[in-house]
């Protein structure tokens, strides 16, 4: 995997994150909040408690010592109006009242922490002072036997200082009462105040909770949603879909894993394709190529071929001739009428025919290029060339030519080699075809057809209803000719009628070597008396050809009938052959017409004579003497 050396923002960082890790930390962040909101809600509850109880202390303590200090007053004036009254007495329970008293005041002094509360303190202690003074002045009128004057202070001035401080502490108690009723309000109050502040934190450590969680979801589903999404078009057959992850997770190494196997599905695909469209050039091709019965058909099916898989080039098929030495152009495709004009003479002059497959040359004008591409008078190109072979052998070389350094893809190599391959075999095969159905139908010495072709058109000539004369001819004493001259001589001799048999036929006339030195002819539209004018005509230009040749002279008989009047080919072919052993009786170079209407014969003038069937002399005729290459007559 690559990796990026450009700083990761925070939020790429996040990411990133394997899912395991989101949702530890996830978790562990939740429980975090969780517990930091928990802790603070107990800290400010216990803090707001600890504060209101000392509120709620302070203010009871006052309330208490203001009690006390209002107590401690009565006590005082009790024990003074009890030591005047029970006169005369000690002033110890006085002193002990007093000490009380201050003893309170000095408690609510410390206390005091607003300015009302100090005021009101010093007032008391003033009017105390007040106190204390006018109760010296009754303690020395009791002294000095004033009992009256001291019972007067009492009930006068003292009355009125005791008041006005007894009123005061009854005020303070008041306030410090009323103080205490606040500060349990206040407690209260902010009791309700934190138990509201701890709903509140509860919500906001839920809301925390829930968004924290809604964004770890969120993190982990959406690239699995989008993993999902293309998963299904690529199910549906879109494989270009593909995950738009960029996180470095688990789910970012799967949608990366999923995207590369598209990706190599989508490879697999074209070449599947690919090779499917191959395979259906190949098989048309191959059908084409099967539904051409000769060679011109084969090669205007290469062209169209070459074409398709070759656009925008200039192509051309070369093929060997029949020496198989000189190469000719068979086939052009393209925008240039006159193809790529590769000027190879011979199939092993190609490059491609020597190395047996195909090569490519980028440019006409590069060091390593084919010979044949230079000095053609065109503009620098490039070349493919393919050979054309047939059973190992090579027949011929595909040729096409582009712009320079564009040379053909590979699958337009694989297609033109795929073309080559498939039309050397049906080229080659239609090629054997014709050699073997020549070599079955003709003779290899003469280049006549044989008995069996000659039958097979003579009887399409009969289904036809077409008129024609069958002659039957033989060399004379051709066995003489063999064992005085030799196979040799006796093979010219052969030759030689042959040649000058085949110059006086029609076009639409048949000549065969029917066996040894044994011929048929069959004459179309001629009765037999004109077939007899071509034989006397056969037979003086024989004459003269051996007249001015080194070969021993020789002649020839010929048995003649008209094969249409005939029943059969068979019956027609037995009376050329009767009429052949005639003509042998009657002395050779001769030719004798069979009649099969009549049954007298009548003698014809000069070399020609007209007979009738009849049986034979001797046992064996014609056809049975060629296992003896002996005439029928000669013993």
């Amino acid at each position: 995997m690559a990796t990026s050396t450009e700083p990761r923002t925070f939020r790429q960082r996040i990411i990133d994150l394997p899912v395991g890790r989101k949702l530890f930390n996830g978790f562990a962040a939740l429980t975090c909040v969780l517990v930091l909101v928990i802790g603070c809600l107990f800290l400010t509850v216990a803090r707001l408690g600890a504060a209101n109880d000392q509120i709620v202390r302070v203010a009871a303590a006052r309330s208490e010592a203001a009690d006390h200090l209002r107590f401690a007053a009565s006590e005082l004036r009790a024990a003074q109006q009890a030591y005047v009254l029970a006169w005369p007495s000690t002033h110890q329970s006085f002193d002990e009242a007093a000490g009380q008293f201050e003893s309170s005041l000095q408690t609510l002094r410390q206390g005091a922490r607003n300015a009302v509360s100090q005021a009101l303190i010093q007032k008391i202690a003033t009017g105390y002072q007040t106190f204390l003074q006018t109760d010296q002045l009754i303690w020395e009128a009791l002294q000095a036997g004033k009992p009256v004057l001291a019972r007067n202070l009492t009930l006068g001035a003292e009355s009125l200082a005791f008041g006005f401080m007894a009123d005061d502490a009854a005020h303070f108690a008041a306030i410090a009462e009323s103080n205490r009723a606040s500060a349990v309000t206040v407690f209260h109050d902010t009791s309700d105040e934190a138990r509201i502040l701890g709903v509140v934190l509860g919500l906001v450590a839920l809301i925390v909770m829930v968004m924290s969680s809604w964004i770890i979801t969120k993190l982990i589903r959406d690239p699995l949603h989008r993993v999902q999404q293309a998963a299904e078009r690529a199910a549906d057959g879109d494989l270009e879909a593909e995950a738009d992850v960029d996180g470095d997770d688990e789910t970012g190494r799967l949608a990366r894993a999923f995207n590369s196997m598209l990706s190599k599905l989508r490879l697999r695909e074209q070449a599947l394709v690919a090779e499917h469209r191959r395979q259906e050039t190949s098989s048309k091709v191959q059908r084409a190529l099967e539904m051409a019965d000769d060679e011109p058909t084969a090669l205007e099916v290469v062209g169209l071929t070459l074409a398709d898989v070759l656009p925008g080039r200039s192509s051309e098929l070369l093929l060997a001739d029949n020496s198989k030495s000189n190469l000719e152009q068979a086939v052009v495709a393209g925008d240039n009428p006159d193809g790529p004009g590769c000027p190879v003479a011979s199939p092993f002059s190609c490059v491609a025919v020597r190395s047996g497959s195909a090569v490519t040359f980028a440019s006409s004008t590069a060091l390593d290029a084919c010979p044949h591409l230079r000095n053609r008078g065109v503009a620098p190109c490039s070349a493919v060339c393919v050979p054309v072979t047939f059973m190992g052998r090579a027949m011929g070389v595909i040729h096409a030519v582009g712009t320079e350094h564009q040379t053909p893809t590979p699958a337009e190599i694989e297609a033109v080699s795929m073309l080559s391959t498939q039309a050397g075999a049906r080229i080659g095969m239609l090629r054997t075809m014709i050699r073997t159905s020549e070599q079955a139908s003709t003779d290899s010495l003469t280049g006549l057809i044989n008995r069996r072709t000659f039958q097979t058109r003579i009887r399409s000539m009969r289904r036809s209803n077409t008129p024609f004369a069958l002659v039957m001819a033989d060399i004379d004493h051709f066995k003489r000719v063999n064992d005085t001259y030799g196979h040799e001589t006796g093979d010219r001799a052969i030759k030689t009628f042959c040649e000058i048999a085949k110059s006086t036929l029609r076009q639409n006339d048949l000549m065969a070597r029917w066996g040894g030195e044994e011929f048929a002819f069959a004459f179309s539209g001629l009765d037999p008396t004109d077939t007899n004018a071509v034989i006397d005509r056969m037979r003086l230009e024989l004459a003269a050809r051996l007249s001015t040749s080194d070969l021993p002279g020789f002649t020839a008989s010929y048995g003649v009938v008209a094969a249409d009047q005939c029943a059969s080919l068979e019956d027609a072919i037995r009376l050329a052959d009767d009429a052949l052993y005639a003509a042998k009786a009657q002395g050779r170079n001769c030719s004798v017409i069979a009649d099969s209407e009549t049954s007298t014969g009548t003698l014809m003038p000069t070399s020609t004579v007209r007979v009738t069937e009849k049986p034979r002399e001797h046992s064996v005729g014609v056809l049975a003497s060629l296992a003896r290459d002996d005439d029928p007559v000669d013993r």
